[in-house]
């Protein structure tokens, strides 16, 4: 189908950029991690692989949730930042204003300066607000659903987010039990800091030969087959 094409043709041109040209892109994405211990991603549910004890003593009536937002660039991880409630155009738009670059301060500027955006096509991503600033603040270097270079729909296996982040993230999380929302943030924080530049490197490099499996199945999934 279409969504087929649109992936092929997006991966052809992206193998087509220069061989480090993945190393500029910031990758990004949110997970909302819940205290029942699931983590949920563009309305699909990831469950441990290895369910700790005490995932079978949750109360599901009193299950809370933690919005959050997550970059990669080269080797380095970006953030996490955590929304307070739903995540809309303007909550977004807000983000992309105001707590990027903060959560940027550590990327020399000349990184910066010719860094790409990279982002889903969620509504709040979607909304007019948020592509006027993405447009402004990366002039042609933004990859998402209704920018100068979409991003294909149904693609998280293309990110390192989906295909590496939240996964390493959830298993050093959900060791114990999270107890507050506090407590689930500063872990999701130190799961970020346990990961070593070489292998959030390793998963970002991996994209290139996702892309090259995607044009070997002419656009399809290739999950299977990996």
């Amino acid at each position: 189908g279409q969504d087929f094409q649109r992936r092929l043709d997006f991966c052809e041109w992206l193998l087509n950029q220069n061989q480090n040209f993945h190393h500029k892109i910031l990758w990004t994405d949110e997970a909302t991690f819940k205290s029942s211990g699931d983590v949920n991603i563009h309305n699909a549910h990831y469950w441990s692989r290895e369910n700790p004890h005490w995932l079978r003593e949750v109360d599901n009536q009193n299950v809370w949730s933690l919005n959050t937002w997550c970059g990669i660039l080269g080797g380095r991880i970006i953030g996490p930042h955590f929304f307070d409630g739903h995540l809309n155009g303007a909550v977004y738009n807000d983000f992309l204003e105001n707590i990027l670059y903060d959560l940027l301060d550590n990327v020399p500027i000349a990184i910066r300066a010719e860094m790409w955006l990279q982002q889903d096509g969620c509504p709040a991503h979607f909304s007019r607000v948020s592509r006027q600033t993405a447009n402004r603040l990366f002039p042609n270097r933004w990859m998402g659903r209704g920018g100068p270079f979409p991003w294909p729909a149904r693609s998280p296996d293309l990110t390192p987010l989906d295909f590496f982040l939240w996964g390493r993230v959830k298993d050093i999380v959900y060791q114990q039990r999270p107890t507050t929302r506090e407590n689930m943030k500063e872990r999701i924080r130190n799961a970020c800091r346990l990961l070593n530049e070489n292998e959030v490197l390793r998963a970002v490099d991996n994209v290139r030969l996702r892309l090259q499996n995607c044009i070997n199945q002419n656009g399809r999934h290739f999950e299977h087959i990996n």
